[in-house]
């Protein structure tokens, strides 16, 4: 059985903000990524799953580009790999332009699903 779909509500201003700085508050104390907390706020807003995850990785940025400056900035010399970063980036962008075209729409349903079990497969591992 299909549950209604919840309209769409943008959010306020104060909830924005306030929710902005909270769920970076919680996400920097618990180290994992805001999108963690923003999925099940987009959802919640009445957004499918494939919007509200959506900006997970341009969220993203930000965190890693700080976390990179204050590695960096860490006494001795840096363990950066510009071989194997190379070879990641050289491999992802081909995939990401392939995947855009031709890659099969996942039901709502299902990406939710997978969603939740990821999160419980990255908790499972960090308690283990």
């Amino acid at each position: 059985m299909l549950r209604p779909r919840v309209p769409r509500r943008p959010l306020g201003f104060g909830t924005a903000s306030a929710g902005g700085a909270g769920i970076g508050a919680v996400a920097a104390f618990l180290g994992v990524g805001g999108s963690v907390l923003t999925v099940p706020l987009l959802r919640r807003r009445g957004l499918p799953m494939s919007d509200a995850t959506a900006p997970a990785n341009p969220l993203s940025l930000p965190v890693a580009a700080v976390a990179t400056a204050v590695y960096l900035a860490a006494p001795g010399p840096p363990a950066v790999d510009p071989a194997a970063a190379g070879l990641l980036l050289a491999g992802s962008l081909p995939a990401i332009a392939v995947l855009r075209r031709w890659a099969p729409a996942i039901p709502d349903r299902a990406h939710a699903v997978a969603y939740l079990a990821l999160l419980g497969a990255a908790l499972a591992t960090v308690l283990w």
